[in-house]
């Protein structure tokens, strides 16, 4: 019998055998809970209708389901991660984007950048749960997350790795269940995991190829090795799984670039600092209303002075903003002439293709539906669930309520 037959029948006892009933209130045996946080980078809905991911589909099919999950702005990675473990638009925390230049930090910040990513001056305005956790006698093993690599407030999960692209999602799973094999006493009591490869595969080829659906088979086939392993350890009856992506994907069509430093020849002292459908340009000693009138004539993009981009976003206070952003309409990009980029996102998160996924599975979770959320509630959610207390922020705490079986 496959493990995701397997898998079927486990989800039957629990579910319909009365697993969710009043024995379900105490961890089986004493067990301590497990709460794991997944994330599947640029995993957007549509990719569950595609039937190529049945572990994931049964998660989601015998657990809670939300229609979409709405990214904070911008809808890119880093700051979409962090504001999901510190309930804080990227405004508030400070990771407004995946590059990022700081008149306080004499370094750039990228993704590539090693040095600047494990310096804790980038993160330290906003408090993780896994530092929380740490603080109050928890115990975190995070397989990837951005902000895990340094030390915030002196502390860094227990277990953790200097991020690897190069780790297949299967590697990824395999060496989280090694630090999960451990005595009760010190395995972890919440985890992250995380998975790049649907977004790396939706940007090369974009959302709709081949290559993204077989993506999309190899995460779920890591899920499959995680619940079987789980269940081998003797711990998958009492873990709950919250499984999010950060942003969806769009296919942008390679005439569709507006070719941004093109645009900016008249104003040759001011710096592009963001490129793709969410640009950020230093002005330097140009005038600005000279640059937002000259950016204004191009009619599939958005610009604002930073101080002035739509609430809707709570974005363009923090000082690692640049002074002018622009939007770009859905499936169009603003970037200079080498920039060949298939499938993108950061876009307006409000837009259905950048919406992402949110399924909680497993131990206590009610089976239901619900409507969209943003991404910021997932971390009152995970306080609960831990049963900690977390730092201000600006989260609504409701969803553990509408989800999760009281004891």
């Amino acid at each position: 019998m496959s493990f995701h037959i397997y898998l079927k029948v486990l989800f039957a006892i629990f579910f319909m055998g009365g697993f969710l009933g009043t024995c379900q209130a105490q961890p089986k045996n004493n067990i301590k809970p497990l709460t794991i946080l997944l994330s599947i980078d640029g995993f957007k809905p549509e990719y569950l209708k595609r039937n190529i991911s049945p572990n994931l589909n049964t998660l989601a099919k015998n657990g809670a389901l939300a229609s979409h999950l709405i990214s904070t702005f911008p809808s890119v990675t880093f700051p979409n991660h962090y504001s999901m473990v510190t309930g804080l638009y990227p405004d508030q925390h400070g990771i407004v984007n995946n590059t990022m230049v700081d008149p306080l930090i004499p370094e750039t910040f990228t993704l590539s950048a090693r040095k600047a990513i494990a310096n804790s001056e980038w993160w330290n305005e906003g408090v993780p749960i896994w530092v929380s956790l740490e603080e109050q006698g928890g115990i975190a093993s995070t397989l990837f997350w951005p902000g895990t690599e340094t030390k915030i407030r002196n502390r860094q999960p227990r277990d953790w790795l200097a991020y690897d692209h190069n780790m297949t999602s299967l590697q990824r799973t395999e060496k989280l269940l090694v630090w999960l094999n451990r005595e009760e006493s010190s395995r972890a009591d919440f985890a992250t995991l995380y998975f790049s490869e649907v977004d790396s595969a939706g940007h090369r080829f974009g959302p709709k190829s081949e290559e993204v659906n077989k993506s999309i088979k190899n995460v779920d086939y890591a899920i499959e090795k995680l619940l079987f392993g789980l269940d081998q350890i003797g711990i998958l009856k009492n873990t709950t799984f919250i499984i999010v992506s950060d942003h969806g994907m769009v296919e942008v069509p390679l005439e569709n670039k507006i070719q941004i430093d093109e645009i900016l020849k008249a104003h040759p002292r001011a710096v592009i600092e963001w490129q793709g459908p969410l640009a950020g340009i230093r002005i330097n000693q140009e005038i600005l209303s000279n640059v937002l009138n000259t950016l204004k004539q191009e009619k599939n993009m958005d610009c604002w002075h930073k101080a002035s981009i739509p609430a809707k976003y709570r974005f363009g206070s923090h000082r690692r903003i640049p002074d002018i952003v622009c939007l770009a309409k859905i499936g169009y990009t603003i970037a200079d002439k080498n920039w060949h980029i298939l499938g993108q996102h950061g876009h307006d998160p409000y837009e259905e293709e950048m919406f992402g996924i949110f399924i909680a599975s497993g131990y206590r979770v009610l089976n239901k539906t619900i409507g969209g959320i943003e991404n910021i509630e997932v971390y009152p959610l995970l306080l609960n669930l831990l049963n900690i207390k977390g730092e201000k922020n600006s989260a609504k705490d409701l969803l553990y309520g509408q989800i999760i079986k009281s004891n």
